[in-house]
């Protein structure tokens, strides 16, 4: 990451769920793509990196406790819309060790391009995705040990720019 966070150009997280569910009804009248939408799920229901999203195996997945496992730390995701997106994506993979995504780091990238050119107009950085959550979790919580855990740092240097960006008073701009 650069010292210098862009926050501004950030969508709100209630954005992201509405664009969510407009491509859930999409997908339900045959017109977005299953996989598409299952990764921008993953990103933006757990805050995760485009990286560790493709790192994934089925057996990340927790559908029982409802949680998703990313190396040292564990995600909960109490989204029905989440679970729903993701045993029909399920339904693909004959075995629990396979990844998610069989997918490059380039064409991840372009799925999420796609999916926020259509449903918030405006091409979307997959870890602006990653800082909506954290805006999103940090406003929800109040509590930095919190998102810090959620987000997989290692020490609160980045976080502080979430907190100072909030106490600020700025508001995420909503891209609707």
């Amino acid at each position: 990451m650069k010292n210098d966070l862009k926050l501004d150009d950030v969508p709100r997280y209630e954005v992201l769920l509405r664009a969510i569910d407009r491509a859930w009804e999409d997908l339900e009248r045959g017109k977005h793509r299953l996989k598409d939408l299952a990764l921008v799920s993953i990103l933006i229901f757990t805050g995760c990196r485009l990286g560790e999203a493709l790192k994934l195996t089925w057996n990340d997945i927790d559908f029982e406790a409802k949680e998703v496992r990313f190396n040292q730390r564990v995600v909960k995701v109490d989204s029905e819309l989440f679970w729903n997106i993701m045993k029909r994506y399920r339904r693909r993979f004959p075995r629990r060790d396979m990844r998610l995504f069989d997918i490059t780091d380039r064409q991840a990238r372009n799925m999420v391009y796609k999916f926020s050119k259509r449903y918030l107009r405006v091409k979307l950085r997959p870890h602006a995705i990653r800082h909506s959550y954290a805006i999103f979790i940090l406003k929800k919580t109040k509590d930095l040990e919190a998102v810090r855990r959620l987000l997989g740092h290692s020490d609160y240097k980045w976080l502080k720019y979430y907190l100072n960006y909030i106490q600020e008073g700025k508001e995420v701009k909503g891209n609707e």
